[in-house]
Order: structure tokens, then sequence, then C-alpha cells
């Protein structure tokens, strides 16, 4: 499944970014913001065209930016070389093995995937045991969603998920909810995404105990 993605977004790299696309990406950034502190040390999961990660670069964070998109990489690492910033970036799963973060954004990415928990099994992994792992999914209560998901059709479809199921599916991963938002608009329940960060429940559970 992996490599089918990494194909059809190397096809899409050059149109991926739009006015549509960077007005939504900025509202989502703006929650995205209050989860994680100026100066972190950060893991951008499935970074894209560096979104995410130019807007951490921005504040002073320290990224590791990651994607299974040869292409779609290329196009972040000329984005922020062309303003001076400076990000780690990794293309080979096998280069993020033995390292973990303290915090994880993972923005835009599960969408793509009928089953989630396989990714974020492999989240779980490359996360501090007393970390933050922010994720997004295109709310299935937004009519804004639903639009997206057809218009997915003829690009890389898409899935919508409620934030119950959103819910249930991070607890079967073995993480508990800190925090649940809305971006555009940020209104709950009918915003079009919806923006987690959890944390693993073993931490939750050590916490509790000492």
């Amino acid at each position: 499944m992996n490599s089918s993605i990494s194909q059809r977004f190397d096809l899409r790299a050059a149109k991926y970014d739009n006015r549509l696309t960077a007005y939504i990406g900025e509202r989502e950034l703006r929650q995205i913001r209050q989860l994680v502190p100026p100066h972190s040390r950060v893991l951008d999961y499935g970074c894209g065209t560096g979104r995410t990660t130019l807007d951490l670069l921005k504040r002073r964070c320290a990224v590791t930016a990651y994607d299974i998109s040869h292409e779609m990489l290329a196009r972040a690492q000329g984005k922020i070389s062309r303003l001076g910033l400076v990000a780690n970036f990794v293309t080979e799963p096998s280069e993020l093995n033995g390292q973990t973060w303290p915090i994880i954004t993972c923005i835009g990415v599960l969408d793509y995937y009928p089953d989630p928990l396989p990714l974020l099994d492999t989240l779980h992994q490359y996360l501090d045991p007393d970390g933050h792992l922010i994720i997004t999914y295109p709310n299935a209560l937004s009519p804004l969603a639903w639009l997206y998901a057809f218009g997915s059709r003829w690009t890389i479809p898409v899935n919508l998920r409620t934030p119950g199921s959103s819910r249930h599916t991070a607890q079967q991963a073995g993480f508990h909810i800190n925090t649940l938002l809305f971006a555009f608009p940020s209104l709950a329940p009918i915003g079009h995404t919806i923006i987690m960060s959890m944390s693993p429940i073993v931490a939750l559970h050590k916490s509790k105990t000492t």
C-alpha cells in the first residue's frame, strides 16, 4: 500500500500546493501551534511539501521531516532551503529506526489509510514514553469534508472518520486522547479537520502510580 501511495503522491507533487490547500492548511496550523511548544524536537511524519515542517522551523523547533514520496520531500527541501532554514530530511524508514521523539506530528496522512492501526503502531514506536502524537483526520460530520472526499475520488481517495471513531481507534492503538480540536472552521463538531493530541496509555498509568 505504501508504494502505491508514494507513486500517487510523486505524480501529484507538482500540483499539491495551491491556494485552497494553503488556506485550509493555515487554519489547521493555527490549532496545531498551541499543541507544540517553540523549540520542541519534532518528527514530522508524512511531511509532504513541508507546510507543517516549515511552520515548526519558524518556531525554532528541531525537525526531522519524513515522507515516503521522494518528489514531495524534494519540494519540501527546496522550499525550506530557499528560506535559509535547516531540517533533517528522511525518505527511508530505516533511518528512523532506533530513534524516538518527544513530539510527532502526522498531519494529513491518516486520511489515506482505510485501516490506520498499523501506521499508529509504527508511530507509537517512534514516540518517547511520555511524548505526544498529533494527528489529523477529515471529519465525517463535516459537509466540507464530504466535498473533499468526493473530489479525492479522482486523485487519491480519502477516508472520513467521526470524532468518536477516531477516539476508539486511538485507544485500540494504545493512546490516551489529551486534546481534540477542530479546524476549518474551529467549531465542534463540524470542523472539516479533526486534530488530536495523544499520549501512550502506559505513560498515563505510570504518572498515576508515582
